[in-house]
């Protein structure tokens, strides 16, 4: 499945319980990549997304409210400060696509917090 900017994905993140033994567990995360160029990985590049909402919301940080476009269940966290690529093959699937209006603040964002214009 070719996935686009804008569009909102359950990735399996792999972690350590307190066992010790490595679990996935399927995290949303936002599609930041430019998928209109050529590459030669599928490779995805993303920005997570947390229900573990603080009271202050950070810089690089932007509040989202679950609706049906965007497929969240929860009040949310879109962490611009967390960017990660990962293998197409850990994304199970897509559930939802993010506004453009929103999709717009949270490009300046990463800009920003990567010194760029």
């Amino acid at each position: 499945m070719k996935y686009k900017k804008g569009d909102i994905v359950i990735v399996k993140f792999p972690f350590i319980n307190e066992s010790g033994k490595e679990k996935q567990k399927g995290r949303p995360s936002l599609v930041i990549y430019n998928d209109q160029i050529e590459r030669r990985y599928n490779d995805i590049i993303l920005t997570a997304i947390t229900s573990q909402v603080p009271d202050n919301i950070m810089e690089l940080e932007l509040m989202l409210e679950p609706d049906k476009v965007n497929g969240l269940l929860k009040k949310s966290l879109l962490r611009l400060d967390f960017i990660m690529t990962v293998p197409e093959s850990l994304i199970s699937r897509k559930i939802g696509q993010l506004a453009i209006d929103i999709i717009e603040i949270a490009e300046l964002k990463i800009k920003k917090s990567l010194s760029m214009r």
